[in-house]
């Protein structure tokens, strides 16, 4: 290895960073500020090069890999592999929901890792740094979880941090989005009062002793968005928080405190910004507040559309309500997105269509495209914990799965993964586009007022009403075909199910050329952002032909702007 660098960086801290990762950046403001220099070095799927450079000149003591979500588990794992192959010999770590909640198993399925940092990381990362080099001593550490030998110590969990407003302020590096606004990730609190089955939410900050739920000081939370307004122009705050507006006492006296904060420093007509929330959280004098004091848009966790499925989701909540925050929000006109699962482990062919049918209801004005997936089996949730006791769990350690009570399912469910893939979670799919769209729209309202937004939203609801139209008509074919065959017919008429994704695809194609079109009379600046995707895209799949990229399974051609 070569000598350490004259920067004397001593931890290297990886992770994603498409919005900023306010968890790692916590750590390194802990860190930075006990005189243990670190860097984060932001993680990009299929280029690791720039992960191995960095880590090769700046010859860190350890390396921490913040690993959130599940299904990338096996990513980070090759990353670690290939770190070890060049000859890194620092103290690998890693974080986060997943390693936190089965750190044993991660410690025996990645041989690289050398421990694990369970749930809120900040001080366990201190003492580790502190004590790195008398292994001897790590018995010590609240939070860790490590090797000795050939056995794994896990360490009693470390209490939650009570004070958030007590740990080091975090750098920012605001992000330019579109139109000149720049944005970036603020965090108000920390975990969640409820105990949704498929959400490790709860079991992460339940696992520790604390409170489930710690909030900042309104008046600190407003201090930090001015400073960033005035220091760095930023003008969107997009809290992370998992709840942000929690339906207790406690929180509606801080969201007073929070709004009076607001109104004092004068921010309200200067800056916007954005929240996730459950439907019951909503209460019409208080986002009607809100609204007026700069709230932009809502991330709703309406989750499914029919009785059974919130039930088994155990989201506490009706239809009816789902029905009504929905309706609530256009009415104050707060824009919205939504999370959807179309599929649950106790999904029917009568669930199903309840749901495709929840989303024709909710998207037929166009305010939000109809965007649906399947309900993962997230480590350590009450759902994955059943399907183990019912036998029904699946697939890797990263990749966990389930099968449906009724087997036509599994097929149906296979369809909509092929079919709608490209179209739902792809940067370059149609409700990506449809999405960014939408924030231009709401950015341009803000800050760009004119004659002309009507006619831009005007023709962006239009699509986005055509687009999920589009979507739920092919899937409820779809489920029309799997309805009327048991398994072996399907096996048999597979093939059928092809020449119905065809035509889908062909109206996407369409749809989305009409909003290229659109964005380009609007904001022609938006086509740099689909061409760099488009770019980085083709780099990751070994540039890949437009005709190629797309072909059964995996979705639609992608198309440029503008082609």
């Amino acid at each position: 290895m070569r000598a350490r660098a004259k920067s004397s960086v001593r931890a290297m801290l990886i992770g994603y960073e498409d919005q900023e990762n306010l968890g790692l950046r916590s750590i390194k403001a802990t860190l930075d500020s006990y005189g243990f220099h670190s860097v984060i070095i932001p993680y990009v799927p299929g280029n690791v090069s720039n992960v191995v450079s960095a880590v090769k000149e700046y010859n860190p003591d350890l390396v921490g890999i913040s690993i959130i979500f599940q299904y990338t588990f096996n990513e980070f794992g090759e990353l670690a592999s290939t770190l070890r192959k060049e000859g890194v010999r620092a103290h690998f770590t890693a974080g986060g929901h997943f390693p936190s909640l089965r750190p044993r198993e991660v410690l025996e399925a990645l041989p690289d890792l050398d421990s694990v940092i369970r749930f809120e990381g900040e001080y366990t990362t201190l003492d580790l740094m502190r004590q790195l080099h008398r292994p001897e001593t790590w018995d010590s550490i609240e939070g860790l979880v490590f090797r000795r030998g050939t056995d794994i110590v896990v360490n009693p969990p470390r209490p939650l941090i009570a004070d958030l407003d007590a740990l080091p302020q975090v750098k920012r590096e605001p992000r330019m989005l579109t139109r000149g606004v720049k944005a970036v990730s603020m965090l108000a609190s920390r975990g969640c009062l409820h105990n949704c089955s498929f959400c490790s939410i709860r079991q992460f900050y339940g696992g520790p002793p604390g409170r489930l739920r710690r909030t900042r000081k309104p008046e600190a939370v407003v201090a930090e968005m001015n400073a960033l307004y005035e220091e760095d122009g930023v003008r969107l705050f997009i809290f992370q928080d998992d709840d942000f507006a929690a339906k207790s006492r406690q929180q509606r006296q801080w969201n007073e405190s929070y709004l009076e904060a607001l109104s004092k420093s004068a921010l309200s007509e200067k800056i916007r910004w954005k929240i996730s929330c459950r439907v019951d959280d909503l209460d019409e004098d208080l986002f009607s507040r809100f609204r007026e004091h700069g709230l932009i848009m809502i991330y709703l966790g309406v989750e499914s559309g029919n009785p059974a499925g919130l039930k088994t989701l155990n989201k506490l909540v009706t239809v009816e309500q789902n029905h009504k925050a929905v309706e609530l929000l256009k009415k104050i006109g707060i824009a919205f997105d939504m999370g959807f699962m179309l599929f649950d482990p106790d999904s029917t062919v009568d669930s199903i269509r309840e749901n495709i049918h929840f989303l024709r209801r909710v998207t037929a004005d166009g305010e939000c495209p109809a965007n649906f997936c399947k309900m993962l089996p997230y480590a350590g949730t009450p759902i994955e914990a059943r399907l183990i006791r019912e036998g029904r769990l699946k697939g890797t350690l990263s990749q966990p799965d389930y099968d449906f009570p009724d087997p036509r399912l599994d097929w149906f469910s296979l369809y909509a993964a092929m079919a709608f893939r490209f179209r739902n979670f792809d940067k370059l799919g149609l409700v990506e586009r449809l999405r960014l769209a939408k924030f231009d729209l709401l950015l341009a309202n803000a800050f760009e007022p004119g004659a002309w937004i009507a006619a831009y939203e005007r023709e962006l609801r239009d699509l986005t009403a055509r687009c999920s139209a589009v979507a739920l008509d092919y899937l409820e074919t779809a489920l029309d075909f799997i309805a009327a065959r048991d398994v072996g017919g399907i096996m048999r008429d597979w093939p059928l199910l092809h020449s119905i994704a065809g035509p889908q695809w062909d109206e996407e194609i369409e749809i989305q050329q009409q909003l290229d079109s659109v964005l380009l009379g609007y904001n022609p600046a938006l086509q740099s952002v689909f061409e760099n995707e488009f770019r980085r895209t083709s780099e990751r799949q070994g540039a890949v032909g437009l005709s190629e990229a797309g072909s059964w399974p995996s979705g639609p051609p992608i198309q440029r702007l503008g082609v």
